[in-house]
């Protein structure tokens, strides 16, 4: 039985075994790779053809073939890709539905849930983005703060260890004994904030457009640096 799970995020059950067997027991042909996971050649096979479809394995030509899995950080690149592209299509149809504007305040939980609110409001920069935050956040931020860089948004951005983009200079300001944990903050376009902190995979805190937490982020990310 698979002990990983990816059928939140759009597999099915059998393509999550495959998955994880081709991590385990390295590259093989089809017949080798449905007899580590017990199941008969044709579910392994389509598995198999599903997971090169959803690009996290690819065929070696041959005879015959032989299946190897994309690395995890391919895998999770491509997961945050999808979820990407799913929360935009979510956001255009939100968009063309007439409602008030309204203040907004999420309470955040997770390192991982507090990477996808930032990612998602840098891509949507227009203007300014502020960003102080642990060095190993900025990976999965790349992709956005690329894209805005890229239209003229200016990226003024801080951690708490050296961190090299290519795009942009990174300031270093350690982390303040303070603060609670390692601070994560964000404010895009004076418009919306994240004022939180990380510790380990868990992270306290909020995001929001409230006008107050949008200064008390900026305040924030402002006094940290000054104590750099």
């Amino acid at each position: 039985m698979a002990t990983l799970d990816l059928t939140t995020f759009g597999f099915t059950p059998t393509e999550s075994l495959i998955y994880e067997v081709l991590l385990r027991e390295g590259p093989g042909t089809g017949y080798a790779v449905a007899r580590a996971a017990g199941l008969a050649r044709a579910n392994a096979y389509g598995a198999l053809e599903g997971l090169v479809q959803k690009g996290v394995a690819r065929v070696e030509e041959g005879r015959p073939k032989r299946y190897r899995p994309e690395p995890p950080a391919a895998l999770l690149a491509r997961i945050l890709e999808r979820q990407g592209q799913a929360l935009d299509e979510v956001s255009r149809s939100l968009e063309q539905i007439s409602v008030p504007d309204t203040l907004t305040l999420v309470e955040l939980t997770s390192a991982r849930g507090a990477i996808q609110i930032a990612s998602r409001e840098a891509a949507r920069a227009t203007g300014q983005i502020l960003l102080h935050a642990p060095p190993d956040a900025f990976p999965p931020l790349i992709p956005s703060l690329r894209k805005a860089g890229g239209i003229g948004v200016v990226l003024s951005l801080s951690a708490t260890a050296p961190v090299e983009l290519p795009f942009a200079t990174v300031m270093v300001a350690e982390a303040s004994p303070e603060w609670p944990g390692q601070p994560f903050l964000l404010v895009v376009d004076g418009r919306s904030a994240m004022l939180a902190a990380r510790e380990g995979e868990r992270v306290t805190g909020h995001w929001g457009t409230a006008p107050t937490l949008v200064a008390a982020a900026t305040l924030a990310i402002g006094r940290l640096r000054s104590i750099a």
